[in-house]
């Protein structure tokens, strides 16, 4: 039968009362019993077990009740699978938690990163074991965190929260607790609490940028021509600073057709090997810039890394070359006032007035963004960046600004005309009776610089109104721009925006499939 009861202790105490240690002068010894609660129950097998409950009588008799159930249960084979787990700490189940992650395949910084963000999270809500895990601590810290430390934005919270959430279902699905607690939680609105959103630069922003890096000075231990050179590279294939840093020449087929560069799936951050097409004048302008290097063929072909394995302030780099690039711009002023018009604009700022970054990670905005104006398919754009959501690839890589919305406009048909609207000048058709006319109205087209296959151009000629479809506005089949590089026929040529800087040579003209 189990019992209750308060322990005999001793304690010394002075003339006043206060509790000394034995042996103090003027100490005597007290006898009382101890505040706290004990139970004795005897174990299924004959063994007699103390433990101790609290100071709450009432609360302390519910405790014995629920330990002897629960050994009653044991013996009967009736035992909580998670008791086991339950006593031991949550740093425990944490380390657990980490050498899964990188069994799994996830990277050793990702595991450490995801790891390092829930300590963090359960240490500052006074979480110990895995019964202390509660959603409003969770919460509430979390908001603590925002209000208190300023880089501390929906975004990271957004992080930390969904760290904390794996590691919750981690344990769920392991055995561990019988449901996840944190899994209602919702994400916050990152929309409301934008801290550091990047920019696409316009196609005559990187020709300056590409120009005045390489005429610049060595900056975070790349040369001028290096980091022009890494800059076209990261805006035509959409690389991540990672990913470049592990480039090496055996990365890049120039023999193939097309040309094509690839990243090993240890460097890739879809953990999978990635191969795209080059655009032939990048392959070019990269055969001239490689003559110029000494380096073997397993050795990188940009210094991104120190030595001691960190990663180059690349962000420094483009805010360096952009603060350049823009201070000739505004030198390049004939007026006063064309000057202060410079001055006033964004044009080449590291920072827009929107409150958006051209940050080295920009470039692969600018990627996407050309694919956008190049008119490339949604999904074609999604596989080339290498997305895993197209929503990515629409909604937060590419930009289209109003230059691109005037050329859609200009590309819609002319509204129908009045009987006594003379309208534009148009061209004419006998009907299908012979005797009906039908206006043929040619529709403005765009030519601004697009992005052709994986690179930006200009083109040199647009079709004729006289080539178009007399039904789709489109040009005739036989009158499509062909294909005009090495592999291909040539019909339209086009010229490389971004290529003129001095340690790439001249430009060279090249022809572009853009059908």
């Amino acid at each position: 039968m189990p019992s209750l009861y308060k322990k005999k202790i001793v304690r010394y105490v002075d003339a006043a009362g206060r509790r000394v240690r034995k042996g103090a002068p003027g100490a005597r010894k007290v006898r009382e019993r101890s505040s706290k609660w004990y139970g004795k129950f005897t174990l299924p097998g004959g063994e007699e077990q103390v433990v101790p409950l609290c100071t709450d009588k009432a609360a302390a008799r519910a405790m014995l009740n629920e330990l002897v159930r629960r050994a009653e249960r044991r013996q009967a084979g009736l035992a909580d699978p998670f008791d086991d787990h339950r006593k031991r700490p949550l740093d425990d189940h944490l380390d657990d938690f980490q050498s899964y992650l990188v069994g799994k395949g996830d990277t050793e910084t990702h595991a450490r990163q995801t790891t390092k963000r829930v300590r963090a999270l359960i240490h500052g809500c006074g979480f110990v074991r895995l019964d202390d895990l509660d959603a409003a601590y969770v919460v509430d810290w979390l908001a603590e965190q925002r209000r208190t430390r300023s880089r501390f934005s929906h975004r990271t919270s957004n992080f930390y929260q969904d760290a904390a959430k794996a590691f919750c279902r981690w344990l769920e699905t392991h055995g561990r607790i019988p449901k996840s607690p944190l899994a209602h939680l919702k994400r916050l609105n990152v929309e409301t609490d934008r801290r550091h959103d990047r920019r696409a630069l316009r196609p005559e922003e990187f020709k300056r940028l590409v120009q005045a890096a390489a005429a610049g000075p060595v900056i975070e231990a790349l040369s001028g021509a290096d980091r022009a050179m890494l800059y076209v590279l990261s805006a035509w294939t959409g690389y991540r600073r990672k990913e470049l840093a592990s480039l090496t020449p055996r990365s890049f087929n120039f023999a193939a057709t097309p040309p094509t560069v690839q990243v090993e799936a240890a460097y890739s951050k879809r953990r999978r090997r990635d191969r795209i097409p080059l655009h032939p004048v990048v392959v070019e302008r990269l055969q001239s810039w490689l003559e110029t290097r000494s380096c073997g063929p397993d050795e990188p072909l940009f210094s991104l890394r120190s030595r001691r394995g960190w990663f180059r302030d690349t962000a420094k780099m483009m805010r360096k070359d952009l603060e350049r690039a823009r201070g000739k711009w505004i030198e390049e002023a004939t007026t006063p006032k064309e000057r202060a018009r410079r001055e006033s604009s964004d044009f080449l700022s590291y920072r827009s007035e929107e409150g958006l970054f051209a940050d080295f990670h920009a470039n692969r905005h600018t990627f996407v963004s050309n694919l956008g104006r190049a008119g490339v398919s949604p999904k074609v754009a999604q596989a080339l960046a290498r997305h895993s959501d197209i929503n990515l690839t629409m909604n937060v890589y590419m930009h289209l600004g109003l230059e691109e919305q005037t050329a859609a406009i200009g590309e819609l048909p002319a509204p129908p005309l009045l009987a006594d609207d003379p309208g534009p000048a148009t061209a004419t058709q006998p009907g299908a009776s012979g005797t009906e006319d039908v206006v043929l109205v040619a529709p403005m087209v765009a030519l601004n610089d697009a992005v052709c296959c994986l690179g930006m151009a200009s083109l040199d000629a647009a079709p004729s109104p006289e080539g178009l479809d007399q039904e789709t506005q489109k040009p005739l089949p036989e009158q499509g721009l062909g294909v005009g590089c090495p592999w291909m026929s040539p019909v339209v040529e086009v010229h490389p925006t971004g290529f003129e800087p001095v340690t790439f040579g001249s430009v060279d003209r090249c022809s572009i499939q853009l059908s």
